[in-house]
C-alpha cells in the first residue's frame, strides 16, 4: 500500500509540474498579479504548504508556493499563478481552488473544445510532444489562458487543511 501512495504521489506531482499548455510569454500582465499572500486562498496554501508530499518531484511546486508568487486573482477561492519553467524556459499555469476542507492545485489537461481567441495559436510542441504551445499577442494569449483556467479539465493534488467530519483540524 505504501508503494502504491508513492507512485501515484510522483506521477501526480510529475503531471502538476509539467502542464500540458505551455505559453512562449507570461500570459497574465505583471500588472494584473498579486503578491499570493495578499489573498485569502494563498495565505491557506502558504500556512499548508509543508503538507504537500515531499518528493524530488514536488520541491520546485513547495518552494514556488513558499517564494510569495504573484498571482492572478478570478475569485478568492481561485488563483492562477503562472510560472516559469526551468525545464522547458517557458510559461506554465497553475489553478489555485478551495472547498471547505482542502485547497487543491490544479494542471490544466488538453480541452480541444476551447474557443482559441483571435491573435492566439495553439500548437504541439516540438520538443515536447505532450504538450501544447500557445503564442500571440499578448491580449489574445491572456485570454486563452484566462478561457482555459476556468474551462479545460484539469488534474488536482488536494491538500486538507480542515477535518472533513468537523471533528477538529486536519492533522
Amino acid at each position: 500500500m505504501r508503494n502504491f501512495k508513492l507512485i501515484t504521489s510522483v506521477a501526480l506531482a510529475a503531471v502538476l509540474l509539467q502542464g500540458c499548455y505551455r505559453f512562449v510569454e507570461p500570459p497574465f500582465f505583471q500588472g494584473e498579479l498579486v503578491p499570493m499572500e495578499e489573498t485569502e486562498l494563498g495565505r491557506l496554501v502558504h500556512a499548508n504548504a509543508a503538507a504537500i508530499p515531499d518528493t524530488h518531484e514536488t520541491a520546485e511546486l513547495r518552494r514556488s508556493f513558499l517564494s510569495n508568487p504573484r498571482v492572478y486573482v478570478v475569485d478568492q477561492d481561485f488563483l492562477i499563478l503562472q510560472k516559469l519553467s526551468e525545464e522547458t524556459s517557458k510559461w506554465e499555469v497553475v489553478v489555485m481552488t478551495r472547498n471547505e476542507h482542502h485547497f487543491m492545485l490544479c494542471q490544466l489537461l488538453e480541452h480541444e473544445g476551447v474557443k482559441v481567441p483571435e491573435g492566439a495559436e495553439v500548437r504541439k510542441d516540438k520538443k515536447t510532444p505532450d504538450a501544447l504551445l500557445a503564442t500571440g499577442t499578448p491580449e489574445a494569449v491572456r485570454e486563452l489562458a484566462l478561457r482555459l483556467s476556468l474551462t479545460a479539465p484539469k488534474i488536482c493534488m488536494a491538500v486538507p487543511y480542515a477535518d472533513v467530519t468537523g471533528a477538529g483540524a486536519a492533522q
